[in-house]
């Protein structure tokens, strides 16, 4: 019982270590400064997405349509 209280006793040691010194908010050891940008979640998430617009959505629907109006096309065949 004893050697189980040492490993929880050593492991939230070093989490509360790791906590204090790898989540510090300056700095990195290269001097590296990242800005801070002030975003909500949703917009930091937008950021890492795949780039839509409306006229992209277009230009996917119409190749859609014309691929359905192609003969041999549902087929896979070449047209």
């Amino acid at each position: 019982m004893a050697r189980f209280g040492l490993m929880v006793s050593a492991t939230l040691g070093f989490a509360a270590l790791a906590s204090v010194v790898g989540c510090s908010g300056g700095a990195t050891e290269t001097g590296y400064e990242p800005r801070r940008l002030g975003l909500s979640d949703g917009q930091r998430r937008a950021l890492y997405a795949p780039k839509y617009s409306p006229e992209q959505a277009q230009a996917q629907s119409e190749r859609d349509q014309e691929a359905r109006r192609k003969p041999g096309a549902a087929l896979g065949t070449p047209y």
